[in-house]
């Protein structure tokens, strides 16, 4: 079985998904990371700035197909992963699999993106405000009915740690 992490920027997909990959003896794959392996280990924002935005998430929904047909795996898909159909539709067949969204307020998904020191150097600005509490209100706005619609299980990671959460969704959710 496949379990797929979805989720906000600053959401806890990647440091979650280790962590439950570890507990759960499974491989941990994230489709950001993917990505830029294909492009020479590039960031997200040089991507976007060299190839455009379209091409990238291109290239997204492809790596997304691709991985929704291993097995064993904690998958972490990018942010905004599910707003392309062609991925949205390969995670909501995929057979198998746990959706998990990783739901937090949008206050502490701006905090922990402005904790992030590599947040601003490697991911571009979602809308044209640019960054900041209100474009993550704006995104999530739009984003968050649909991670709710695909998720088999909405999971707050509000106010609990990477290990909590864990421990958490294998022993309630896995």
């Amino acid at each position: 079985m496949n379990v797929i992490l979805i989720g906000y920027r600053g959401s806890g997909k990647t440091t979650i998904g280790k962590k439950l990959a570890n507990q759960l003896w499974k491989d941990f794959v994230d489709v950001d990371h993917e990505i830029c392996k294909r492009f020479d280990n590039s960031s997200i924002a040089d991507i976007w700035q060299t190839h455009g935005e379209p091409r990238y998430r291109e290239v997204e929904v492809e790596v997304t197909r691709e991985l929704i047909h291993r097995t064993n795996q904690v998958i972490a898909l990018g942010g905004g992963t599910l707003m392309q159909p062609g991925a949205r539709e390969a995670v909501e067949q995929a057979a198998d699999a746990k959706r998990i969204y990783l739901y937090a307020d949008p206050t502490v998904l701006h905090r922990r993106i402005e904790a992030d020191a590599q947040t601003a150097a490697t991911r571009p600005a979602l809308t044209a405000q640019g960054g900041g509490l209100d474009e993550v209100k704006a995104v999530l706005n739009d984003r968050d009915p649909v991670y709710r619609a695909v998720a088999d299980v909405v999971f707050n990671v509000t106010d609990i740690t990477p290990d909590e959460a864990v421990r958490l969704l294998v022993t309630k959710h896995l």
